[in-house]
């Protein structure tokens, strides 16, 4: 990850340096999570809040969506179901919005995840998971 780190952060100021503010969201959005996976969720989260920014600023709803689902992961992790939820829900409103199937079922698991986690799935949630 050290090494992803580096690579990330001599993108973010490449991007920076030629004003290309989708490819800093993205290198962003990739510190953000390579964070995560070395368990150091504030970076995480402060990396994810600031590719969210970018992508609402430029009306990057896929990017925006997948941010708000990397949000969801870290507030998972974190035991912060609430928000988790809350995020991940968002998530899935915009795979559905631009019709992305795949994000769709990415936010479906997280979503599923952390609602297990908080323990509020519903009985039919439930029976499905005991399948």
């Amino acid at each position: 990850y050290a090494k992803a780190l580096d690579y990330q952060q001599q993108w973010l100021a490449i991007a920076r340096e030629i004003k290309d503010r989708q490819s800093e969201g993205i290198a962003l959005g990739n510190l953000g999570t390579a964070y995560a996976h070395l368990g150091d969720y504030a970076k995480a989260l402060d990396y994810q809040q600031q590719w969210l920014a970018i992508a609402r600023e430029i009306k990057d709803r896929q990017s925006e969506g997948a941010a708000l689902g990397n949000l969801g992961t870290a507030y998972t992790s974190l035991g912060d179901y609430a928000k988790a939820i809350e995020h991940t829900q968002q998530s899935l409103a915009i795979a559905r919005e631009i019709k992305d199937r795949q994000s769709e079922g990415i936010a479906l698991k997280i979503l599923r995840l952390a609602r297990s986690k908080s323990g509020n799935l519903s009985a039919a949630e439930k029976t499905l998971l005991d399948k």
